[in-house]
């Protein structure tokens, strides 16, 4: 027993399984397949009240928005690409004041960091680690050399 962990082999299988389920967990869609509705799409149904909630996520110049619509069975996914406007947050307030829409969330945009902290962020860790190693190797010989008969 004690040889399987002396292996390698044991510890890229476990290796190789720990890469494969956080890929897994990563990259698995958990969502419903979402109909891509364009813009005049989205307008029409959010003033015809078919939409049963709404998330609005600004990136970049658009606004991205995904939601529910109410249909004659199940509610079906949508998701579509607005131009941030004033003309789309009119809309969308005017319409969603209006009507009732279950859930609404709205997604602050993201802060840009500064590339120079980011730069700063991810080397240091790798840094520290070479200077660790680098120190640890110094200490193991002047180790081995205290042990040195013949002082």
């Amino acid at each position: 027993m004690k040889g399987i962990f002396r292996t390698k082999v044991f510890y890229v299988t476990i290796l190789a399984v720990m890469l494969i389920v956080g890929l897994a967990i990563k990259y698995y869609d958990h969502e419903e397949p979402k109909e891509a509705l364009t813009e005049a799409e989205f307008y029409t149904a959010l003033e015809a009240g078919n939409v049963s909630s709404l998330k609005l996520e600004p990136k970049k110049s658009v606004y991205e928005i995904s939601g529910r619509l109410r249909g004659h069975g199940e509610d079906q996914y949508f998701q579509a690409i607005v131009p941030i406007s004033e003309h789309a947050l009119d809309t969308i307030n005017r319409v969603v004041g209006e009507q009732e829409i279950n859930q609404i969330v709205v997604i602050p945009p993201d802060t840009e960091v500064s590339e120079w902290v980011t730069f700063i962020t991810t080397t240091t860790p790798f840094i520290l680690l070479l200077i660790m190693g680098f120190v640890s190797f110094l200490l193991v010989l002047v180790i081995k050399r205290w042990n040195r008969p013949g002082w």
